[in-house]
Formats: C-alpha cells, structure tokens, sequence
C-alpha cells in the first residue's frame, strides 16, 4: 500500500525539533543523525491509511505477541515489532504500554516519525498512544505527520535498528 501523503513540504530540522519540543516528545530524536542524509518534511494523511503503511510503535513485543518488551536494547531476535492494528486486539498488553483505551490523546493531531525510504517502515517517536486510539476506536481523523526521512539508517543505535528492514534483520515484519 502506498500512503497518499497531502500537502507534502520540506521542512527545517529547526522547525521538526521546535514541534517535538511542543508535542513533549519524550523519545530519542538523535539517531536522527546518524541517518544518512536526512530530509525533514510535513504532510498530513488519515489516520487509518497511516497505520496500515508499515508504521509500528516503537514498543515490541515476545514473538507470539503476548508479552511487550520495553528495552531498545533487547536485540532483534528476541523483541518484534506489533502493528498498531495488531495491538488494538491485544487489550492484555496496554498495561505495559500505559495505554488506557477510555482516556483520549487527542491533545494534537501531530505525529512524529522515522521513515526508511528503502524499506518503507515508519516508527513513530511521539503520537503512539494517539494512533492506538485510532486503531481501537476505528477513529480515522487527519492527522499531521513530522517525519525524519532517510534512505539509510544503519548507524542508528536506538530505535531504527530494531525496525527498519534494512538493518534489523528482522522479516517478522510485514
């Protein structure tokens, strides 16, 4: 599936970290760079498109996906991605995620991401328990993705080396 991005612009990495500030992104944005090349840019799609175009959060779990693992740190081989989608189902894993499916997270419709142009995965660094919200509420509003995009994230060390195809060695993901 090829995610219809509206409104695409270039961004300044200025203006990608003014909103992280703003959004209180919690997450590492510096491996952003060690990417090679990185592009900074906005646009904005439905939220349910998003999700289903290779996105993850940045929270993995036990192969047969009833247990979620916190630490970046555990290699590839022992924590796999989980697709917005395949998480909304696992209601016994929000506890590990802090997500709690009555409260709304909707403060902004704005989404952080890392995008591998060679593989197509997205991992969001801010705006996850807002696209679960949308993934168990079937709610599909526009939402406004802030994304670092690059075609090689290889010397990435946090969260990129466990998703992007690339690099992770990871197949699991689909």
């Amino acid at each position: 599936m090829r995610l219809a991005r509206q409104k695409m612009v270039a961004i300044s990495e200025y203006e990608f970290l003014s909103i992280a500030s703003e959004e209180q992104c919690g997450a590492c944005l510096s491996e952003r760079i060690d990417s090679l090349s990185p592009i900074y840019i906005r646009y904005t799609a439905h939220a349910k498109e998003f999700i289903e175009d290779n996105t993850f959060p940045t929270w993995r779990t036990n192969k047969d996906q009833t247990k979620y693992i916190g630490r970046y740190q555990t290699p590839p081989s022992e924590a796999f991605p989980i697709s917005f989608p395949e998480l909304s189902l696992r209601t016994k894993l929000f506890s590990g995620v802090n997500f709690d499916p009555n409260k709304d997270y909707f403060k902004t419709r704005n989404i952080i991401s890392f995008y591998c142009v060679s593989c197509g995965v997205h991992v969001i660094k801010d705006g996850n328990h807002r696209l679960l919200q949308c993934a168990v509420q079937d709610y599909n509003p526009e939402i406004i993705i802030y994304e670092v995009a690059s075609k090689d994230w290889t010397n990435c060390e946090v969260d990129m080396k466990n998703f992007c195809k690339c690099i992770s060695n990871n197949y699991a993901i689909s």
